[in-house]
């Protein structure tokens, strides 16, 4: 079996579910969403600890991290009229109220994992069925606002760490390849979002006139083939360019740990590279998921938050992240 450990970062599985009984979304009266609001956190609060949260009622900054953390989206926190989240106390289990579909139920876990994400979500997901009207036909299976969606309504994604694709420019061919199969290449951020950091989620395109064990059957095995494509591409840079490599990494690691100011861009760049560096074994940190940790403590909101301040300018911010990340780097490396 392949070692996937320092490829695959996560996996997701998302189901997006619609009430047979309410317009859509985008056309919800505020009452009637927050009626639905109220009904959704009813059944899981009785099958689990969940937390309610109203984007009316949610400090911007807060969503702002939630959005950061994968946990809402752009659209969710758009809707301060009648949007909410409801979250797992562990935060694993996320579910959108009144996003672009009335639902959007998500599980989150460490590697690759879909077949374990779905059968938590899938016990949320019955509990739901059973509780409310959701729009199902029998012939096209869950109806939702958007094409895409209908069928099983399942979107299961993995992100996947991809410098030996990328930096050997083999990575446009492997997007064009899986996306030719019917599969989805994207940025860390999802649809529009550049791969910082050398991720990139690879999920399906469709839902319709497949299972959802055909989907995640899918997406596993094609997860596990871009990663021994990955370990080959890392393999070849390090016998090629092994001297290229080090300099890279290392240049990397001085500019996290001596930066007066860093962007949010040049970090992902610099973080992704010492990243790759330590899964080569050509730098060591006394714990190495230092870095998988800052790729997300160093993020612009998150990053405010920590500092105590309501907001940061954009210098602020930049001189903030480098402190912050000198400070959590700097003897971390073992020589």
């Amino acid at each position: 079996m392949t070692d996937l450990s320092t490829i695959v970062v996560s996996s997701r599985i998302r189901l997006a579910r619609s009430l047979s009984d309410h317009v859509f979304p985008e056309l919800l009266p505020r009452k009637e969403g927050n009626q639905i609001i109220k009904s959704v956190y009813k059944v899981l609060d009785s099958v689990g600890d969940f937390k309610l949260y109203t984007m009316q009622d949610l400090p911007a900054l807060d969503a702002e991290v939630m959005q950061e953390k994968h946990l809402i989206s752009k659209n969710l926190l758009k809707n301060t009229d009648s949007g909410a989240v409801i979250l797992s106390s562990d935060e694993t289990i996320s579910v959108m109220v009144n996003e672009e579909d009335h639902l959007r139920e998500q599980c989150f876990m460490k590697g690759l994992s879909l077949e374990k994400a779905y059968e938590a979500l899938n016990k949320i997901d019955d509990a739901l069925l059973m509780g409310l009207n959701i729009a199902f036909d029998p012939t096209l299976g869950f109806l939702n606002s958007c094409i895409t969606n209908v069928g099983t309504g399942m979107r299961a994604s993995v992100m996947l760490f991809l410098p030996g694709l990328t930096l050997s420019k083999e990575v446009g061919n492997v997007i064009r390849n899986y996306q030719n199969q019917g599969l989805a290449i994207r940025g860390v951020f999802g649809e529009g979002s550049d791969a910082e950091g050398y991720m990139f989620q690879v999920s399906n395109a469709r839902s319709l006139g497949v299972t959802e064990q055909d989907i995640i059957a899918k997406i596993t095995s094609s997860a596990i083939k871009i990663a021994e494509a990955e370990l080959v591409a890392r393999q070849k840079l390090l016998v090629e360019n092994e001297d290229e490599l080090k300099d890279r990494v290392f240049r990397a690691y001085g500019t996290l740990t001596n930066a007066y100011i860093i962007s949010s861009e040049e970090f992902m760049k610099c973080a992704g590279e010492v990243k790759m560096g330590i899964a080569l074994g050509l730098i060591r940190l006394n714990d190495n998921t230092l870095i998988d940790r800052l790729i997300f403590d160093a993020l612009p909101s998150t990053l405010t938050q920590m500092s105590g301040e309501e907001a940061l300018t954009e210098k602020e911010e930049k001189k903030y992240r480098a402190q912050f990340v000198s400070k959590t780097l700097r003897n971390a490396r073992i020589k």
